[in-house]
């Protein structure tokens, strides 16, 4: 992590969010309480995940963030960006959500493009 950059924990201590230290405590509490509540979401859906990296960076246009999850051997990061953090979270998230969907779906459930893909 960069010197310059706040490490904010957040209730539940497996997730972790990290910020540009130039944010205000009302922007570091806002996008604290925005990120619990998708990965509460997330987790809701697919199943709870050992611990959860959200970074957030000013980007030349707006923002970027990337997010990762730990769970066991289960290890997916994504990126997203946006005008502003919340966006550049909510993008990097529905990203990442996807992808853990993917991964956590059983082998036996295929959708109904994979049924008739014989190739």
């Amino acid at each position: 992590m960069q010197p310059s950059a706040v490490r904010k924990p957040l209730t539940r201590a497996r997730i972790d969010l990290q910020m540009q230290a130039s944010a205000s405590e009302q922007q570091q509490r806002e996008l604290a309480a925005f990120v619990r509540f998708c990965v509460i979401r997330i987790e809701r859906r697919l199943g709870a995940s050992e611990r959860w990296t959200v970074k957030v960076d000013p980007a030349a246009v707006g923002y970027q963030s990337s997010v990762a999850m730990q769970d066991g051997t289960l290890a997916l990061e994504s990126t997203g960006v946006g005008l502003d953090g919340t966006l550049a979270v909510w993008d990097a998230l529905c990203r990442l959500e996807r992808a853990l969907r993917e991964a956590r779906r059983p082998r036996s459930i295929r959708t109904p493009a994979e049924r008739f893909d014989h190739g």
